[in-house]
């Protein structure tokens, strides 16, 4: 097989043309990647040789990919395929084998503390970040606490943790409504900052991320919630 090849009007069609032109220059397409090794073999050579240039398609992973001559690649990187979510504080992430180093990394630092009902501003949330030798720290700030208030009655629910930046905590309320007040609440705390950067992480072992607490809820009188701690989730392309 030589390069691209135009058809004639007339011309015989033959064994060869097909498969050369017809079958390897397509994209082909599988279920996943075992079933392309069984289909096209797994070095070249043999009675299925792979040729340089072929494309495939495989279905799990929804990944477009090539043969270079010596090994498939993902055509323009591909998507991610895995995902580590960290929730640990000051924890060590062990850089596993990586189809592409370049990685997705989301950092949201911790939601603020609700306002208390009866005074008490809420804390505001900790920082979280992701750093490594050789990278740029990536990192989100806490969220502010929320303003006191005052009365009785209503204690503000914790916010949740986790990758979204509406996890600060809920402010304590006073209200008593079935005498006909409307409940007085303390302000609820921010959600932590959300930063996506992306980071080459070509001879890095080891990610280092600090994970920012959720902030205290004002403790006067009723008490706000507490904000949600942060989190770090890196997406990458797994080898």
């Amino acid at each position: 097989m030589a390069g691209f090849r135009e058809f004639v009007t007339g011309e015989v069609l033959t064994a060869s043309n097909v498969d050369d032109y017809l079958a390897k220059q397509a994209v082909m397409k599988f279920a996943d990647a075992a079933a392309r090794n069984t289909a096209l073999g797994t070095a070249v050579g043999g009675s299925n040789a792979l040729r340089e240039g072929m494309v495939a398609y495989l279905d799990d992973t929804n990944d477009l990919l090539k043969y270079d001559g010596a090994a498939w690649g993902t055509i323009g990187g591909g998507a991610f395929d895995a995902r580590a979510d960290i929730t640990a504080t000051d924890a060590s992430w062990p850089v596993p084998s990586l189809g592409s180093p370049i990685v997705r990394v989301t950092v949201v630092g911790g939601g603020g503390g609700g306002g208390g009902g009866l005074g008490g501003n809420g804390a505001s949330g900790g920082t979280s970040s992701a750093a490594g030798a050789g990278i740029t720290t990536i990192s989100a700030s806490g969220g502010v606490g929320g303003k006191a208030t005052h009365g009785a009655a209503y204690v503000g629910p914790d916010g949740p943790n986790g990758w979204s930046s509406n996890n600060g905590g809920y402010g304590g309320s006073d209200g008593n409504r079935a005498s006909g007040y409307e409940a007085v609440v303390g302000q609820d705390g921010k959600g932590g900052q959300v930063v996506v950067d992306y980071s080459d992480l070509t001879g890095l072992s080891t990610l280092n991320v600090t994970i920012g607490g959720g902030g205290a809820g004002g403790t006067t009188g009723n008490d706000g919630g507490a904000g949600g701690a942060g989190v770090v989730v890196i997406e990458y392309k797994a080898g």
